[in-house]
């Protein structure tokens, strides 16, 4: 069986913009997209939203196969990257799972949407610095994506609470990527937003974190200095679960030592319902 042309265009699997068609098909307008429908209609490429697509692998069942969450991220503007949550995900090799919501930093606004499962966000950020580049595989399907480095996406994680996942998740994010962050780097980023109560959740993510990250006192001195004295908010869930996600053995001492740390920190976490 003689496969369209736009086999010969795009990879198996690959992710394509309208635009890149119209590139590679040399057709405009109404034909192109009439085109497209019918090569939709006949399986050869998903329709992801409008303007973006997939091409089908051979012989792939939709309902297994999934597209890479990544991969349609770097796709839905002409200038988009990976931040927040979903970044750090991403540094720890860690692929979103159904339900979960992948956030895409953009200048140019698009409406959030679900696809297969997965919620895709559009979030504005004044500060497009601290990006790299990953290079991902899946499937034969090389593509580049554009994310904040590990300390970036940290600071607006602890700067932007409605993009930062419950706490537990995200020590067990910080604790799964290969290398010891920079932590001078953290602190310019903390330093450059200007929020004094960051310092205070900077300092208490440190603390639970320091033997595993084996963190030196001057970098805790430094957010001493610049912590806020006053009892502030950190609007994410906190619980007496450990990273494994198993109670821990002596609850009364890990409740007691939690204490103790939140009032040196002056945080203050959601309440569990």
């Amino acid at each position: 069986m003689k496969l369209p042309k736009i086999y010969e265009h795009f990879r198996q699997g690959q992710i394509f913009t309208i635009e890149e068609a119209r590139e590679k098909l040399k057709t405009t307008g109404n034909t192109l997209r009439k085109r497209l429908s019918e090569l939709a209609a006949r399986g050869y490429i998903f329709s992801i939203r409008q303007g973006l697509y997939r091409v089908s692998k051979i012989g792939e069942r939709p309902s297994i196969e999934k597209s890479s969450p990544f991969a349609v991220a770097g796709k839905i503007t002409p200038y988009s990257y990976v931040g927040f949550h979903s970044a750090l995900q991403l540094h720890a090799k860690e692929i979103p799972k159904e339900n979960d919501t992948v956030f895409i930093v953009s200048p140019t606004k698009f409406n959030s949407f679900r696809f297969e499962g997965i919620h895709y966000f559009w979030c504005q950020s004044p500060e497009p610095h601290g990006l790299e580049t990953f290079l991902l595989r899946e499937c034969d399907v090389e593509y580049a994506v554009l994310v904040t480095n590990f300390e970036k996406s940290l600071v607006d994680c602890l700067k932007r609470p409605a993009h930062c996942p419950p706490f537990s998740e995200l020590l067990r994010l910080c604790r799964k990527i290969d290398e010891l962050p920079d932590f001078e780097k953290i602190l310019k980023y903390a330093t450059d937003c200007n929020v004094q109560a960051l310092f205070n959740r900077l300092g208490f993510l440190f603390e639970k974190n320091f033997s595993h990250w084996s963190i030196q006192e001057p970098f805790f001195n430094y957010i001493k200095d610049r912590m806020s004295r006053k009892q502030t908010e950190w609007p994410i869930l906190y619980d007496s679960t450990d990273t494994l996600g198993h109670k821990q053995k002596n609850v009364i001492a890990s409740d007691s030592a939690f204490h103790e740390s939140k009032n040196k920190w002056k945080v203050q976490f959601t309440q569990q319902n």
